[in-house]
């Protein structure tokens, strides 16, 4: 008798447990075509340079060399900016071995963090003056705010500063950064699952947004940009979490590219406003590229070539 009770507890349990993996499927609706996702030599990681960038020098800088940005007449720390400064660094640092690369971009980093905003199991680097996003009034932002493509910046800074150092302190703000790209519930959240809103992108998608607004502006490379820290998280750690969010960005862009498509002419910045910047129409190839080459996609090659012979 004892041993039937055992084996009914034991069935039930197994019930329970296929019904809460079919109540996750139901409840996790978001769209994923579970890319094959490819790991790259680092010499082809994004922002990873075969000659120098020669980034130690900045100008504005502060006293430690940290490069600043001026906004109406003040100085300050940009993300953005100092992300890609820091991609740089470590970028030379792999080419030449020399230290003083590797610990301007710590500096730099850590400038960053020593000011984020910490929330939950998050770390948020906000910026720190007024914006009004695509010269948008209608747009305008009010400081602190935050970014998709700041975060996933700067999820690959320190996700490529614990591959180079394995200092655990880098590991642990990487995981924290990768947090904020799974918590839709922030207030600072970089990153959204799309509601059908009339400018193409359909519902149940997830999107690094550049820019979260309440009005969706959809902006290509930064979204792209930003998604390379999924990326770089996997590549470094191998975790799934940032794995399963790079296949959905992916699978994003695959069902929405062509909406930036403009035939004959230079791809749009954004879906929203449809704007045209054409050093902007080269970064949108290259990146589609880039996202061939992690994904094994062939689509994405196709329409990086589309795109250039539109305008070459």
């Amino acid at each position: 008798m004892q041993k039937l009770l055992i084996l009914i507890c034991l069935v039930a349990l197994a019930l329970g447990i296929a019904s809460c993996d079919k109540l996750d499927e139901e409840i996790d609706p978001v769209r994923d075509y579970n890319f094959n996702i490819q790991t790259l030599s680092y010499d082809d990681l994004y922002h990873q340079y075969s000659t120098l960038t020669n980034a130690y020098w900045a100008t504005p800088a502060d006293s430690n060399g940290v490069q600043m940005f001026l906004w109406e007449n003040t100085l300050h720390y940009h993300p953005v900016q100092l992300a890609h400064r820091s991609l740089d660094l470590l970028s030379d640092y792999r080419l030449t071995n020399n230290l003083v690369y590797m610990q301007r971009a710590i500096i730099s980093l850590e400038t960053l963090r020593s000011r984020a905003i910490r929330l939950k199991k998050g770390i948020y680097f906000p910026y720190t003056f007024d914006y009004e996003i695509l010269s948008k009034p209608e747009l305008a932002v009010q400081a602190p705010w935050f970014s998709g493509m700041a975060q996933g910046m700067l999820l690959s800074c320190y996700s490529r500063l614990y591959s180079l150092t394995n200092n655990d302190l880098y590991k642990a703000v990487a995981d924290s950064i990768l947090y904020t790209m799974t918590d839709y519930a922030s207030p600072y959240s970089p990153v959204m699952i799309s509601e059908a809103d009339g400018v193409g992108l359909d519902k149940d998608y997830y999107w690094v947004d550049e820019y979260p607004h309440p009005t969706r502006v959809y902006v290509l490379n930064g979204s792209i940009i930003g998604a390379m820290g999924l990326y770089d998280h996997w590549w470094v750690f191998g975790d799934r979490k940032s794995k399963t969010l790079l296949s959905r960005e992916l699978t994003t862009l695959k069902d929405h590219v062509m909406l930036y498509r403009n035939e004959g002419d230079i791809s749009c910045y954004d879906l929203r406003y449809r704007g045209k910047n054409r050093p902007y129409h080269q970064i949108h190839i290259d990146l589609l590229r880039l996202c061939h080459k992690i994904s094994s996609d062939s689509y994405f090659q196709e329409v990086a070539d589309l795109f250039a012979s539109d305008y070459p």
